[in-house]
């Protein structure tokens, strides 16, 4: 009989994943990029039935097999598209080359049609009872599995490998994008990102560190209350992103003040190496952006972002990044916090109000960001920066 506690929590695991799919489906417009997200939740909720099945329904426990089994080589390829459709700077769909991570797929589902045909007495020596297959049907099929399970625990770091590059690159290009990374929508992202290595680092430190001891390092219940709370946070901060951070805007370089530079927007998709910015053009967006920045205090908007400067300037994103990365040596986020971060000096010097009431009034969303980006700018906090130039004036 399996443990009351066990079956609560697939229970509660089942009705987050049939709630979920639908909701996360509904939108035609993130269809694309949920879909693999959709088809991880799934796929989990097949394989957490593996704890309740062969002890409530025994029966059926063959059955179930034949279907589960295929759905461990859905879990990799599914999270892995999800994440990449997340943080896509370009427009993302599925396609035949984004199919083509289902790889394992194919024999998997090879391997279960073997299972179907396998005799229900080698069955429960080979699944339930764990005993040495019989027959030679049997020990093919054992290591048939074998060689899957291993191409699986491959595929699994190299997932873990790649959500970690994707994420790097991610980080970069949110930095030069926006100027504030608190924003509410960068932060579901970023727990989507976090969650879902999460998730992988504890499938793939569980499923080596048994086989290496020979027993389970958590029991069932731990890991099905760990899932579940890994399940919830994960749908819980997908429902709050309703489209990928990165997704291309509308290149709009039309000032609010003016007519557009129309000589600075065309070939703005051109790749750096290929655009025909020389130093004249180059000092000229630097004079813009710099005028833009002091006579509009554009610092002070907490939700400034490239594209809003890029129409006050009237110079397209891409040449903008292009200057701030060549020209300016840094990225869009430091730039803007260089700026914030002159305008507080003064504030923290002519007047006592907190720490974070100027950091506030100088365009950051929090506290901690005010602090961490000050600190990396002087190389004090705002506290030490305040009693060091008051102490020295007097």
């Amino acid at each position: 009989m399996a443990e009351p506690i066990v079956m609560v929590l697939t229970a509660m695991l089942l009705g987050q994943v049939v709630m979920s799919v639908p909701v996360l489906l509904i939108n035609r417009a993130t269809r694309a990029y949920r879909l693999p997200l959709a088809l991880f939740l799934i796929a989990c909720g097949v394989l957490a039935l593996n704890a309740i099945v062969p002890v409530v329904f025994p029966d059926w426990y063959q059955i179930y097999t034949v279907v589960g089994f295929p759905m461990l080589f859905v879990l990799c390829p599914a999270l892995r598209l999800y994440i990449e459709g997340l943080t896509a700077q370009t427009h993302w769909t599925l396609s035949k080359a984004t199919l083509k991570q289902f790889v394992l797929i194919w024999p998997a589902l090879g391997v279960s049609c073997l299972m179907a045909l396998l005799p229900m007495q080698q069955h429960q020596a080979l699944f339930v009872t764990d005993e040495a297959p019989g027959g030679l049907y049997a020990v093919i099929l054992a290591g048939a599995m074998l060689v899957l399970m291993c191409l699986w625990l491959f595929e699994c770091g190299l997932t873990l490998l790649v959500i970690a590059k994707r994420l790097l690159a991610f980080r970069a290009a949110l930095k030069a994008r926006y100027s504030n990374l608190d924003d509410p929508r960068i932060f579901a992202a970023k727990r989507l990102v976090f969650i879902s290595v999460c998730i992988w680092v504890l499938a793939l430190s569980s499923a080596f560190l048994s086989s290496l001891l020979g027993h389970t390092i958590l029991t069932l219940g731990s890991e099905m209350l760990i899932a579940l709370i890994l399940i919830w946070s994960l749908t819980f901060f997908a429902m709050q992103q309703s489209s990928p951070l990165l997704a291309p805007e509308a290149d709009c370089a039309l000032s609010k003040q003016g007519t557009p530079d129309t000589s600075l927007s065309e070939g703005s998709i051109s790749k750096y190496s290929k655009s025909a910015l020389d130093e004249f053009q180059s000092a000229r967006i630097v004079n813009k952006i710099t005028h833009a920045m002091q006579d509009n205090q554009l610092y002070l908007d907490a939700d400034l972002t490239l594209q809003k400067l890029s129409q006050v300037s009237g110079v397209s994103p891409n040449y903008l990044s292009q200057v701030l990365n060549e020209t300016l040596q840094m990225n869009f986020f430091d730039f803007v916090n260089h700026w914030r971060i002159e305008a507080s000096k003064s504030r923290l010097l002519a007047s006592q109000d907190s720490v974070l009431h100027i950091a506030l009034e100088v365009g950051f969303n929090a506290r901690s960001s005010f602090y961490k980006a000050f600190k990396k700018e002087t190389g004090l906090t705002p506290g030490e920066f305040r009693r060091e130039n008051v102490s020295a004036s007097e």
